[in-house]
């Protein structure tokens, strides 16, 4: 017995073409995070600017992305995701236009906050409308999906510094930003013409929830600030947690979130539902998602430190020589999502990840200038395999221990914790690498920081995991001769206007 789902109207090439461009989408919108970095050098000497702006130019994308991804989500269970997707898709194209044609840093910084506004939409409403088009019930499609798109995401996030690099040495950093528009162009058409509008059936009543929105944007600015400060090191001397602008930022952002909670308790239609973290699992797999990423993200960071600074490479050879870590992401996504699928347990393959991520991070206590390059290899590839069923795993585990109604603000959760998981693991990892008097990072202070975040973290992540309840992920055909459950995707009625039904 094989569910329907909300898309099954269309043909074999339209599904195609439709998922290609939300995946150029969500392309996009990871390659844009990163693809600044290599390039700021350049860009401060040819906009006069100064060091000082470095951080606001990460930082401005990073803020306005994250604090957009919760509305985003909220607002496509209630009004659809079509519409929503291609209004962030021309505001981030906006933006992108405006960074290409910056001439002062200010002009710059203010058009990136654009592009993260714009950005948002294309990760978040991205991943949900891919679920839509491929739910558990198309098992094989669902499986090739999300490894294409677990490629997609860790090409953006370490292929974004060398593109960056590339473009501002050889066709200048303009070009980092103005190619993004025949890519999001190409995909606007595709998404305009081919996908079907869907809306939920019933009509949401009751008043916007404008103070939980800016609540939740002004708490999570806040706090995504200070930990960016932290995280951005100045000449090898990082601010300490105590400094009162970090401090400030992070109790200013805690007390805002604090206050959002009552808000959200009396809204009618609240931009944050509360009792979806009632749900013991849902909790405690946005718990786990937050500290993989903790334990994670410091090691593609890092680790290009160590081969530059201990190594003596190249940034590009640097580069090069994470394969093993893209590899395991890419590998460990696509076995964690065919096990998921075809066993119905999230759980055993999640638990499995946080161990190898443990396992492999803790294995860089032992980093030294000496240490063999194909022993590095071998840990970064642990580490890859285990923060594989992070980024596929856990966000097809959210998405089905929620009701249908409620698919998008999980999606939104998963990323926007993971986002947070990020930016706290760079700071905490970034203290635990300084050295006073050290402008430039030794291999063990690399290889401790490392190790101790992602252990830590590792270890953290598996405690999350081991209070979840076994969730069956329903699939298509029959499981040991029992009629496969129907999906919670296709037990919503399909509709004809806009925005898919999840």
């Amino acid at each position: 017995m094989t569910a329907s789902g909300p898309y099954d109207e269309l043909g074999l090439r339209q599904r195609r073409l439709v998922t290609s461009a939300l995946l150029g989408c969500a392309f996009l919108a990871v390659l844009d995070g990163t693809v600044v970095g290599t390039a700021l050098p350049r860009i401060v000497e040819q906009i006069d600017g100064t060091d000082s702006w470095y951080v606001w130019l990460v930082t401005a994308y990073l803020l306005t992305s994250s604090v957009s991804v919760p509305v985003y989500g909220r607002f496509s269970d209630l009004y659809g995701r079509r519409r929503l997707l291609l209004g962030g898709l021309v505001v981030f194209l906006i933006g992108s236009l405006a960074c290409g044609l910056a001439g002062s840093m200010a002009v710059l910084i203010a058009s990136r906050a654009v592009q993260g506004l714009g950005a948002g939409a294309l990760l978040t409403l991205g991943m949900a409308l891919i679920r839509d088009l491929h739910p558990p019930s198309r098992t094989e499609g669902l499986i090739r999906m999300q490894t294409v798109l677990a490629a997609m995401l860790v090409l953006g996030m370490v292929g974004g510094p060398i593109v960056g690099g590339l473009l501002a040495d050889h066709a200048g950093w303009r070009w980092a930003f103005l190619l993004n528009l025949p890519i999001g162009l190409a995909a606007a058409v595709v998404l305009a013409r081919l996908l079907p509008e869907r809306r939920p059936p019933a009509a949401p009543s009751g008043r916007l929830d404008v103070a939980g929105i800016l609540l939740l944007a002004g708490g999570l600015s806040l706090a995504l600030t200070g930990l960016s400060l932290k995280g951005n090191a100045a000449a090898g001397h990082p601010l300490p947690w105590t400094d009162p602008a970090i401090a400030g930022c992070l109790l200013g952002g805690l007390a805002l979130l604090a206050l959002l909670v009552p808000v959200e308790r009396r809204a009618t239609i609240p931009v944050l539902p509360l009792r979806l973290f009632r749900h013991r699992t849902y909790s405690a797999l946005l718990t786990a998602g937050f500290f993989f990423q903790v334990a994670a993200l410091p090691v593609g960071v890092f680790l290009p430190l160590y081969f530059q600074y201990a190594r003596g490479h190249s940034a590009t050879v640097s580069g090069l020589l994470l394969l093993p870590l893209l590899i395991g992401m890419t590998v460990g996504n696509r076995l964690t999502a065919a096990a998921i699928l075809r066993s119905g347990n999230a759980k055993p393959a999640l638990v499995t990840g946080a161990g190898l991520v443990t396992v492999g991070t803790a294995a860089f206590f032992a980093l030294d200038a000496g240490t063999p390059p194909a022993l590095t290899c071998v840990w970064l590839l642990l580490v890859g395999l285990g923060t594989g069923p992070a980024m596929g795993g856990i966000t097809i585990a959210t998405q089905n221990c929620v009701p249908p109604a409620d698919m998008g603000a999980a999606t939104a959760g998963s990323a926007l914790t993971k986002q947070i998981g990020g930016a706290f693991g760079l700071a905490c990892a970034q203290s635990l690498m300084s050295h006073p008097g050290s402008a430039t990072p030794t291999a063990s202070a690399i290889g401790s920081a490392v190790a101790w975040s992602g252990a830590v973290a590792g270890l953290l992540a598996l405690a999350a995991l081991l209070v979840v309840r076994d969730n069956p992920i329903p699939a298509g055909g029959v499981r040991g001769g029992v009629p496969a459950r129907r999906s919670t995707t296709a037990a919503a009625p399909a509709s004809t206007t806009d925005g898919p039904t999840p």
